[in-house]
């Protein structure tokens, strides 16, 4: 009656799993995957080009896609599919830079003096899949390489198979030029794979693999996996649609054929507790499959098809959860009494006006997701695959005090007398630094344009580890630890080719918080430094400081060239008034001379100098008229 068979069941306690189609890969298919990867590890290039031979496809010459070609694919697709992969990538790219904002952890005192944190740091190389064979996904090259270049990934090898002709598809050359991604490489199969995993003369060996595929990709993925990490395991796509909607019936059957047209395994499920409509979807995806072009892979997967009836709400939230689907769509408009529920699906759809194709293309979330429910345990992909989480400790001498005698209790408790011993070979230095009374401090500060890190000893002797990128930056900031005798290793981190000003500022900022955690209280240092006087050439600084006032900067200095080496000097009194507002004091800077950077320098140095002498430890409690400093 409706050209196929199709499933139909009525849901009860013992049938919540449902018997989609065997995925299970063929004992042929693993053989020839075993064979594949055998050949690349003896002979690399020359295997995949033997492979190519074995497969009677055209073994090429070059594997590497050649600047020319990427420039010949800008004339082959038009202004329209240009314009709407722009306004997809714009999407997919805000939504997963909110991810990583997400990544950003700020410090935590687990302990008086103990500060732990966390940073996302990105894998230096991945490989990314891109299938090319019944259709050229160029998709599934944004939904990767978006995510990898927002992570930070340095390295992005990406492996697609080429057409008859060795050509790959200009959509996705056209994409990998958007993207600035040009490591591209006309390998396809499980062939890719393998090369990506253990590297060739022409493909780099990679250190994660993603990206989806047939059987034989994803069995090359499944014994690589033991070495190489992958994103996820893979099956064949899926949907699971809910409604009790009869005048939705129409979108019902397309959204249903709009997973069943991937591959002849592709599965499809309908849940609703309306029983006639079943029969009105069924009558839609006959009418329906006659007007679609891929008919052939259709006529296939039809038959993976599965009607659920429900009787109730809760057994239609029990299947899902049981089954975790790749793709759900909550088609009506109570969604909500479904999707509070939800705990295994890979992107869910609620609503009539969010088909899954929009995730698949533009709307923003990625269409890399577990199958075969998978989705119980793993998530879809996101920026988080392509980078790790690294957890950093510090402590204060007081910090390690309050903790030790803890931690080699429990130690001895596991007869681990080593890692006690670990704790107790400190504490001469923890004696040792809190007697001395060093005023020290480590601060991280974390912003959307850079990530700040700066270790201070106020009491040290003019040390000093500094790299913010800008090396006349980094040589002022070198002045600036040794003509004030304190220690201070500066690291940051920052993308200097946008925007260097939020470095200069982020650093000086950083800065002040860091002396101002070091210096805790006021009351015992000598608060004054007046008319701390530097000569450079032709150069004269002058600086006078008050660390008990209201906070201002009072500044005078001569017109400078816009630049003193790589330090754009429209940020040097910035540099001084973030520091200073920071920090809170007053400061009166005057500096003469005709030399830009001179001028720039000898303020550095005296302004130190002066910092430094208004910081020394007095006990005596000097007065201000507001009262005891």
């Amino acid at each position: 009656k409706y050209l196929i068979d199709m499933q139909k069941i009525k849901l009860n306690k013992t049938n919540m799993l449902l018997n989609t189609v065997n995925s299970d890969t063929s004992p042929g298919i693993l053989k020839t995957v075993r064979k594949f990867e055998k050949m690349i590890l003896a002979d690399g290039d020359v295997g995949i080009k033997n492979i190519s031979i074995l497969l009677k496809e055209r073994p090429l010459k070059n594997l590497k896609v050649t600047t020319k070609e990427f420039a010949e694919s800008d004339n082959k697709i038009n202004d329209e599919l240009k314009s709407a992969i722009l306004i997809a990538y714009s999407n997919i790219k805000k939504y997963h830079e909110s991810q990583l904002q997400q990544l950003k952890t700020s410090k935590v005192e687990t302990t008086p003096g103990i500060n732990l944190w966390s940073e996302f740091k990105p894998i230096d190389r991945v490989g990314l899949y891109i299938p090319g064979g019944s259709a050229p996904l160029f998709s599934s090259l944004l939904m990767q390489a978006i995510p990898a270049l927002i992570a930070g990934c340095k390295d992005i090898v990406i492996c697609t198979p080429p057409n008859k002709n060795g050509k790959i598809d200009p959509s996705i050359l056209w994409v990998a030029k958007l993207l600035k991604t040009r490591q591209v490489f006309k390998v396809g199969g499980a062939q890719a794979i393998f090369a990506m995993s253990y590297g060739t003369k022409s493909v780099p060996k990679c250190l994660k693999i993603f990206g989806p595929g047939n059987q034989y990709v994803n069995e090359a993925k499944k014994l690589i996996s033991v070495h190489t990490p992958i994103d996820m395991p893979a099956g064949p796509s899926e949907v699971y649609v809910v409604s009790d909607d009869i005048s939705k019936s129409k979108i019902i059957a397309a959204d249903l054929l709009s997973q069943l047209e991937h591959s002849p395994d592709a599965k499809a499920v309908f849940i609703t507790k309306n029983k006639n409509l079943i029969e009105k979807v069924k009558q839609e995806i006959s009418n329906q499959k006659n007007e679609l072009n891929r008919k052939t892979i259709l006529n296939q997967s039809l038959k993976n098809i599965i009607f659920v009836l429900a009787n109730k709400d809760l057994q239609i939230i029990e299947c899902i959860n049981t089954n975790a689907p790749e793709h759900l769509i909550l088609l009506d408009q109570d969604y909500i009494k479904y999707s509070a529920y939800i705990l295994n699906a890979g992107s869910v759809f609620c609503g009539v006006f969010s088909p899954e194709s929009f995730g698949d293309y533009a709307s923003g979330s990625n269409h890399t997701l577990p199958t075969s429910g998978y989705a119980k345990s793993y998530s879809g992909l996101s920026v988080t695959d392509f980078g790790k989480i690294i957890t950093f400790q510090t402590a204060t001498a007081q910090g390690f005090n309050n903790l030790s005698n803890t931690v080699k209790i429990l130690a001895m408790a596991e007869d681990l007398d080593a890692h006690a011993n670990a704790v107790s070979a400190r504490q001469s230095f923890a004696d040792k630094a809190i007697n001395k009374k060093q005023r020290s401090s480590f601060i991280s500060r974390s912003t959307n344009e850079t990530d700040i890190y700066i270790n201070l000893n106020i009491d040290g002797t003019g040390q000093y580890n500094i790299n913010t990128g800008l090396k006349f930056f980094d040589h002022m900031l070198e002045q600036f630890a040794k003509h004030g005798s304190f220690d201070i290793s500066i690291q940051a981190l920052g993308d200097l080719d946008i925007d260097e000003h939020h470095t200069i500022e982020d650093v000086a900022i950083t800065l002040g918080d860091a002396f101002n955690k070091a210096i805790e209280k006021r009351s015992n240092i000598e608060r004054y430094s007046s008319n701390e006087t530097l000569v450079m050439d032709e150069t004269l600084s002058t600086v006078s400081i008050d660390m008990a006032s209201r906070t201002m900067l009072q500044m005078d200095y001569p017109v400078l060239k816009e630049y003193v080496g790589d330090f754009p000097t429209e940020m040097f009194e910035h540099f001084f008034i973030s520091f200073v507002n920071t920090l809170g004091f007053t400061c009166h800077i005057s500096t003469k001379g005709k030399n830009s950077h001179h001028i720039v320098e000898a303020t550095f140095k005296s302004f130190t100098r002066a910092l430094s002498k208004a910081l020394k430890l007095n006990n005596s409690q000097i007065l201000s008229t507001k009262g005891i400093l």
